[in-house]
């Protein structure tokens, strides 16, 4: 299988005041219970701005992992922009919103990009440009979003939510696909394929490429 990922998973790493590494954030470190309820979206948009800050600044030199109460403070920074309606963030047009008034806001360099998994399956693309697209994004050291409306038959996964896809091996004919995905500040193995074939609403990627 054709294995790729980001370069540093210790600069996704992120350490809690009892010395516990989480793989990214988790939305129940929100103060307000609104926020935990609805808060995976700008949680996993804070996971990826925060790898790729770290990424550029030479923190892959630093031997402790991000600190929670540094993290919590991303959060609370994110949700400003990339902020949940009734539904969440129920999109990956309504996440592009929000990361792009972020991006102009703090001046990044960075501009979102999204691959949509649509509800019919005649619309959707095909798998191996989904892999193409996750394959390209990882290999430039990119985290990417994921957004899964229905988890379909695929059990470590949730439905109407966000997660971080870190790793990715595949078949290159399509056949198979599995991803390392960082979801409440774990690491989660699932089967990309069997979501792609059984899931019923579909869902969407989004990745912040480098300028």
């Amino acid at each position: 299988m054709i294995h790729v990922s980001i370069k540093n998973m210790k600069l996704f790493e992120v350490l809690d005041e009892n010395a516990e590494v989480y793989y990214g954030g988790w939305q129940e470190w929100y103060g307000a219970w609104w926020k935990r309820m609805s808060g995976c979206g700008p949680t996993t948009v804070s996971s990826i701005i925060s790898y790729i800050n770290r990424s550029r600044t030479g923190a892959e030199n630093e031997p402790a992992p991000f600190s929670k109460c540094d993290f919590q403070d991303l959060m609370e920074d994110v949700w400003e922009f990339v902020t949940p309606g009734m539904q969440g963030i129920p999109s990956t047009a309504a996440l592009k919103k929000g990361v792009s008034a972020y991006i102009a806001s703090k001046r990044l360099d960075l501009l979102p990009e999204e691959l949509d998994i649509p509800k019919k399956k005649i619309y959707r693309p095909e798998f191996k440009n989904l892999l193409a697209f996750l394959a390209e994004s990882l290999d430039n050291d990119l985290p990417v979003a994921f957004l899964s409306l229905d988890k379909g038959e695929e059990e470590l996964l949730d439905t109407w939510h966000w997660v971080t896809v870190l790793s990715l091996r595949y078949e290159e004919d399509g056949s198979a696909a599995f991803a390392d995905v960082a979801d409440e500040g774990k690491l989660l193995h699932v089967d990309l394929k069997k979501w792609f074939d059984t899931t019923k609403i579909g869902g969407g990627f989004v990745r912040f490429v480098k300028r």
